[in-house]
């Protein structure tokens, strides 16, 4: 017999498991939050603020959201990274969850599958934009520029970072 004889019914018991698991497979997928935006990345969406090196954040479920700051210097920021929702999550839920619960948020219209703006109220003017791509939710944090600007300040800058991260998001399935 062969080697492509051989090769062929492992492929094809490859490929029958990968069907029984395909959902699995699609939420266990590598990418974390430190790679969904890299330090040059930031550095140049954000008008050449360097974020210093970025901090991955210790989790107990890291094979379902991972997270990274840049807390070094001013202005902070941080992305978490969730690889388990539900991509058939109904648009506007998450917000209508928040909005729920008193926060100052609004939707973010062409961004991913489903986006949402939610300023800080209290405390250092800074936001957070939720984005969801397919079976990720994408959730960066970003303090403003100075202390007396407002949390909505931080908007152009979050949605540049989030582009650059729903093309790689997209990538990675």
């Amino acid at each position: 017999m062969s080697k492509k004889t051989l090769r062929l019914p492992h492929v094809v018991a490859f490929a029958c498991a990968c069907v029984a698991v395909s959902a699995l497979a699609a939420q266990t997928t590598k990418i974390d939050a430190c790679s969904v935006l890299t330090r040059d990345e930031i550095k140049t969406l954000s008008g050449n603020h360097d974020p210093g090196q970025p901090e991955p954040g210790v989790n107990e479920h890291a094979d379902v959201v991972t997270n990274c700051y840049w807390q070094r210097t001013s202005p902070k920021s941080s992305i978490i990274l969730w690889s388990n929702v539900s991509p058939k999550e109904p648009k506007g839920l998450a917000l209508k969850q928040l909005l729920d619960r008193g926060k100052k948020a609004r939707g973010v219209a062409a961004l991913g599958d489903d986006a949402f703006f939610v300023e800080e109220t209290d405390g250092i003017p800074s936001g957070t934009l939720y984005v969801r791509v397919d079976h990720y939710r994408l959730v960066i944090f970003r303090e403003a520029d100075t202390p007396l600007a407002k949390s909505e300040s931080v908007l152009p800058t979050l949605t540049a970072f989030a582009k650059a991260a729903v093309t790689k998001l997209r990538k990675a399935g």
